[in-house]
């Protein structure tokens, strides 16, 4: 029987004072859920005993008040594998997707996962990249069965720089970028394609606008971009042109470029590179993201093409020693 996300933290925190072999109280319990964010009333904290003895038959029992184990006792005793290295790093992959809707129902593999672990030596030599404070984690479950039930959203939306917005949305996509959510899909208000950053979504209502089905090409210029954003000319109701983007790294920075490229599109230009820099080249449409990631290499790297993005670079570079007061 599987549990969501919030039985899963419970049970975990629940399953941690049984097993030290203290007295534990209804309070204690309740306490313990308080202090892990998950503030519940006292009938879920019996309601939670129960469940543990009914799923996973735990042999918890209560007297004068005081809830223990009757003798030694795993959620996972069915659970086995030699290479408790690799439970480690696995669970450590189960924490860095766990907030994600696709990992729903599988929490009972990470509860495994986690009781072999903490049985063990808590050392690790794997360390994801993650963001459990993003606030935008909480919409990823609503958004993403929006998304599967072809569900049209009012997304109530506070831009960082701008006033509070309503946007009507027929979701199409989630992406992820170092650490951060947007949702792409059609606004209806506005007649085009819109995206939004998760962290920044104040409400979400249902929408009683119909559901308009995504066309071939409404996200294909996501392939075209580094990061979230685009630029779009309501006008022509065109996107930023795709463009050559060329430019020159000095070594031995190129080579992490080499084994990880900036995009997929990215190719070595041969007859220009040298023993001292290396030249690439992508097929981009240009944004922000683009530029910052650009900006990451400092001094190693020099945009050749095109003409307005070294422009860019070089009124960017100078308003930085202006600021520092070269």
């Amino acid at each position: 029987m599987a549990v969501n996300q919030k039985q899963f933290k419970r049970f975990e925190i629940l399953h941690d004072l049984l097993s030290r072999g203290i007295p534990v109280r209804w309070t204690d319990i309740e306490k313990a859920y308080i202090t892990k964010n998950q503030g519940v009333t006292k009938k879920t904290v019996f309601n939670d005993i129960e469940k543990m003895k009914e799923v996973f038959d735990a042999p918890i029992k209560r007297e004068k008040g005081i809830y223990f184990y009757t003798k030694e006792f795993s959620l996972y005793k069915l659970f086995n594998i030699d290479d408790f290295q690799l439970a480690i790093e696995l669970n450590s992959l189960f924490e860095q997707f766990a907030a994600f809707p696709q990992f729903k129902g599988l929490e009972e593999v990470r509860i495994k996962l986690n009781e072999r672990v903490s049985s063990q030596s808590k050392e690790s030599f794997v360390q994801f990249e993650q963001n459990d404070e993003y606030a935008g984690l909480k919409r990823l479950q609503e958004i993403y069965n929006a998304i599967k039930d072809k569900k049209t959203l009012k997304i109530h939306f506070h831009d960082f720089s701008k006033s509070k917005t309503e946007y009507s949305i027929s979701p199409y996509m989630l992406k992820e970028y170092h650490n951060r959510w947007h949702v792409y899909g059609y606004e209806h208000k506005k007649g085009k394609i819109y995206n939004l950053a998760l962290d920044r979504i104040l409400a979400i209502e249902k929408s009683a606008l119909p559901f308009r089905q995504q066309k071939p090409n409404d996200l294909a210029f996501l392939n075209d971009i580094i990061g979230f954003t685009y630029l779009y000319d309501a006008e022509t109701e065109t996107y930023a042109a795709l463009e050559t983007v060329k430019i020159k790294v000095d070594l031995p920075r190129a080579n992490y470029i080499r084994t990880k490229p900036l995009h997929h599109s990215q190719q070595e230009v041969s007859e220009e590179t040298s023993e001292t820099h290396v030249v690439f080249t992508y097929q981009l449409r240009f944004n922000n993201e683009l530029f910052a990631k650009l900006l990451e290499f400092g001094k190693d790297l020099e945009i050749l093409e095109p003409l307005h993005l070294r422009e860019k670079m070089i009124e960017h570079i100078q308003e930085m020693a202006r600021k520092y007061g070269m």
